[in-house]
């Protein structure tokens, strides 16, 4: 079976991030090291962000007394990369099954599964079933854009220190 994600991702080249083993999607990363891992997301980055099949999700905020909640609706089958995170969060699971990727490990969740981020993080995902994702944040901050700026960015700290 060959399933494309945009651009030439095709599950069945050598190398590919994701694959299908007995029948499941799951990350093929032989080399688990934090560093190989991270070089396999932004190489996947680079590409999914060139690639003219890529689509935004639908995403609800939600801000409550210093509380920024970000509802992530993730149709089955999408493979999506987020942005890596300035602030630890609080990750949920509220619906769904999706696998997710960092070069922290990997892991297939499902509805009800509850987990925190540190900073510095970015996740790749994908989902098995319709998911609803959300991430919950700490900030006195009450616009949305600036709230956005505060808690994720698209570079590593390292790569703005090397400019």
């Amino acid at each position: 079976m060959k399933v494309t994600y945009g651009n030439g991702f095709a599950m069945t080249r050598p190398g590919a991030l994701l694959v299908l083993k007995d029948g499941e999607v799951v990350f093929n990363v032989p080399d688990k090291s934090p560093a190989a891992i991270r070089a396999q997301i932004r190489n996947l980055t680079k590409g999914l962000l060139a690639s003219p099949d890529q689509r935004d999700f639908d995403v609800e905020h939600t801000l409550i007394d210093g509380v920024y909640t970000r509802t992530l609706f993730i149709p089955k089958g999408s493979l999506l990369i987020g942005k890596i995170h300035l602030k630890e969060c609080v990750n949920i699971v509220a619906k769904g099954d999706i696998s997710v990727l960092t070069e922290t490990g990997s892991g297939r969740f499902k509805a009800g599964h509850v987990a925190v981020s540190q900073p510095g993080i970015q996740k790749v995902g994908f989902a098995h079933e319709d998911t609803v994702f959300i991430n919950v944040f700490r900030t006195d901050e009450t616009d949305i854009e600036k709230i956005e700026a505060q808690v994720a960015t698209t570079e590593y700290a390292e790569d703005l220190i090397c400019r």
